[in-house]
């Protein structure tokens, strides 16, 4: 290349670095200078390649910072520096690790101003691995004694949970100060290390350091992290007995503490200091003020603060949604969240996330789903929270299809892996009666933790297969899990399932004897009710009686169900007085003594207990089906009119009921519950919800394709005798899901054995 004349290259020198300037150049400013440079052989000029180095990575243009980087044949410290600096500020922390890497395989040694960005990135990803590489490389040049290396240091160990580590690098830091201090502190805190805070925080006074605001922030948020809402309470106390002044970052991370532990008494005195120190307009506190009401139940204050707002803030927004859905208001949160998106409010990830876990949890599955759909079309995306909310919601109704389109998007997401996307999907299809695909995601899973184990141990026993329940079990205390309550409650309901009582017992021992753990109300509701459906109903009384607690009203429930399922009026009319005082606004207890009455042609008794429940305003609750077609989920009602395709459903099932009498069926009216005619029994039969949804999917579906029902009650033996015939003589396969376990119809068999 020709040299240009010095006078030139000057004049180029100071036209590339105005192009340069790092408050006022742009872009493509910063690419002609590159231009330039490459076209005048200015690229040995270490100042104009620093600055355009530093450019190119504050505009996110990694490619072109390393072109740069690489034409430069001598890069220097400074080169590297500006580079690895800039990458740390922008938290692309693998780039950063990158080029210092790269930067020591050249044999330039970092000085003390590199180290603290070398040492942010390890912080950052994080990865102690490397963090401590780079603690060695300090060490070796003399630069671990540097104090803002030093304090550097301590923050990655902390940030990568290596509190050990990061406690001797403090013990050796000769001149410790406030800042170093709250970082040790906070990470007790998170790690809800309480007596190691509380001392450091106490040899601090001996140091000759005064604790800040920063410090005592640092413990409220870690030790409500930590979930240890006393302590965090008590620290908010003690700084302002102390004389600071907590401000809204300590109220706003105070307040969840306060709603957890449900103290009202103590949140009215923290929302009298917000509005004495002027902190109303705080929005963060504002959002935790109406979090904190709505955790204490208290739906009118929850409303009462948001509505005194001076300026709507969506944060405030989703806490008034989840504080109404938490208190059962869930009709009222979904119109207030209407409200906010007609009048335009920007919602986010977090206010959509908020209103479907409100619907999935609060029997609006129809809703969750379609307000998953808006939130696609609003272009809002969801995340690895937002899946699992709306799960269970597909599982409710057996909307499978639905289901699987959120499995699919969460493989496009790279979130499938996530172990809370992942024990969902695995509740998910087991509840949609796909328990081998259930299987087959826990199969998949990179890491599991206790929830995926207990997810799919519970389809499993929702399926009534205790064998497989239990090898599970197994495999998990083979795998170095310890089970939990929920794990017990798992097996123990799969053998109830099945009535193997030996078994039962053996797990129901195990728990205190082998892994001490005492055994909760759930345990011995599944043992009562293992006992008392195989027939040994004083037996699971008796268990009832030697409980060292009080027993619940599943309890009795469980027993209850089961003098139905025998016919035991003595016990039954006792049991049923229990649930009555426990639970006097459930129609279900009076409608299983009324059952019970029935089915031994006691009619007057029957008598007292409807009218017992019309002057308390109790009605029966209708038997409800589900069942997806062709991507449509349709809900059916007992004795329902309104289907559009109902006289074709009629029409089939009559079809179907002819069929059956030819090869000496005939309706078991011994299921119908009620004083009337037998021609009206039949009549009744043919109008259960689970007979109705099988007939629609029998219409609408091809012929030889499975069909899957939910039912919100039991499944009455006459139905389940039905449909065990239209299996064999349609050739179909039918689950059908009811309050207690699935039943698997096949060429005339289910699955449940008969059992119940």
């Amino acid at each position: 290349m020709t040299r240009q004349p010095l006078n030139l290259l000057d004049h180029l020198h100071q036209t590339i670095l105005q192009f340069l300037n790092p408050f006022t150049a742009s872009l493509s400013q910063a690419r002609q200078a590159h231009a330039q440079i490459l076209k005048t052989g200015l690229s040995s000029d270490t100042n104009l390649t620093t600055k355009l180095l530093s450019l190119y990575a504050n505009n996110l243009c990694f490619d072109d910072a390393n072109f740069v980087l690489d034409s430069i044949s001598e890069p220097n410290l400074f080169s590297y520096s500006t580079l690895i600096h800039a990458f740390a500020k922008l938290n692309q922390f693998g780039h950063a690790l990158g080029l210092f890497s790269q930067m020591l395989s050249r044999g330039l040694v970092p000085d003390s101003f590199l180290f603290p960005s070398v040492v942010k990135a390890c912080a950052g990803l994080p990865a102690s691995k490397a963090g401590k590489q780079v603690h060695a490389i300090a060490s070796v040049s003399g630069l671990a004694s540097d104090s803002f290396v030093q304090s550097s240091l301590v923050h990655m160990y902390i940030k990568c949970d290596q509190i050990r580590d990061a406690r001797k690098l403090f013990d050796r830091v000769p001149q410790r100060d406030v800042i170093i201090c709250s970082a040790l502190i906070s990470g007790y805190s998170r790690r809800g290390c309480v007596d190691e805070a509380m001392q450091l925080l106490s040899e601090m006074r001996g140091m000759c350091l005064e604790p800040n605001v920063v410090l005592w922030n640092g413990m409220i948020a870690g030790f409500n992290q930590s979930k240890l809402y006393a302590d965090t309470v008590a620290v908010l106390q003690k700084m302002h007995s102390e004389g600071f002044q907590p401000d809204g970052s300590s109220i706003s991370s105070a307040l969840p503490a306060v709603g957890h532990l449900e103290d009202l008494g103590m949140g009215i005195q923290i929302h009298g200091y917000v509005v004495k120190q002027g902190l109303g307009s705080d929005k963060c506190v504002v959002s935790a003020l109406i979090d904190m009401y709505g955790k204490c139940a208290c739906s009118f204050e929850t409303s009462q603060v948001f509505h005194e707002m001076d300026q709507m803030d969506v944060g405030a927004c989703n806490a008034l949604v989840t504080g109404l859905s938490r208190n059962g208001l869930v009709d009222n949160a979904l119109k207030v969240f209407r409200q906010f998106k007609d009048q335009g409010m920007e919602l986010n990830i977090v206010s959509w996330t908020s209103i479907i876990a409100s619907c999935s949890q609060n029997g609006k599955d129809m809703e969750a789903l379609e307000l998953f759909r808006e939130m696609q079309v609003e272009g809002v995306e969801p995340n690895s929270v937002t899946i699992p909310c709306l799960l269970p919601a597909c599982g409710n109704i057996a909307a499978l299809m639905h289901g699987k389109a959120a499995h699919c998007f969460s493989l496009r997401r790279g979130i499938s892996n996530d172990v809370y996307v992942g024990s969902s999907l695995i509740d998910m299809y087991a509840k949609c009666g796909k328990i081998r695909l259930s299987r087959l995601c826990f199969d998949e899973m990179p890491t599991r933790n206790l929830v995926c184990w207990n997810a799919v141990m519970g389809g499993y026993a929702m399926h009534g297969k205790a064998n497989e329940t239990m090898e599970v079990f197994r495999l998990m205390q083979r795998s170095g899990q310890k089970p939990d309550f929920i794990s017990f409650t798992c097996v123990l309901s799969a053998c109830s399932q099945k009535g193997l009582t030996d078994e039962g017992w053996y797990y129901f021992n195990s728990m205190s004897k082998e892994h001490g753990l005492e055994a909760r109300v759930e345990h011995y509701a599944c043992m009562v009710t293992l006992l008392s459906r195989s027939g040994k109903l004083e037996e699971a009384y008796s268990m009832i009686k030697q409980m060292p607690f009080e027993p619940d009203a599943c309890v009795w429930g469980a027993l209850l169900s089961s003098c139905r399922v025998h016919s035991n009026v003595t016990l039954g009319k006792y049991v049923a007085k229990k649930l009555f005082n426990l639970e006097p606004k459930n129609p279900g207890n009076y409608i299983l003594l009324s059952n019970i009455y029935a089915s031994k042609g006691m009619w007057s008794e029957v008598d007292k207990v409807r009218d017992k429940m019309k002057s308390l305003g109790l009605r029966k609750n209708p038997g409800c089906s589900w069942i997806e077609v062709k991507n449509k989920v349709h809900m059916l009602l007992a004795g329902d009119k309104a289907h559009p395709q109902m006289n074709q459903i009629i029409e089939k099932l009559n079809k179907l009921s002819s069929e059956m009498k030819k090869l000496g069926y005939f309706p078991n009216t011994h299921f119908v519950l009620q004083d009337v005619e037998e021609q009206d029994k039949e009549q009744i039969l043919c109008g259960h919800s689970e007979k109705l949804a099988v007939v629609l999917g029998l219409l609408n579906s091809p012929p030889g394709s499975s069909l899957r029902v939910i039912k919100n009650l039991r499944i009455c033996g006459d139905c389940h005798a039905v449909i065990k015939f239209i299996s064999s003589f349609e050739g179909r396969e039918i689950s059908v899901r009811d309050t207690n376990l699935f039943h698997h119809f096949k060429d005339g068999v289910c699955s449940c054995e008969d059992y119940w």
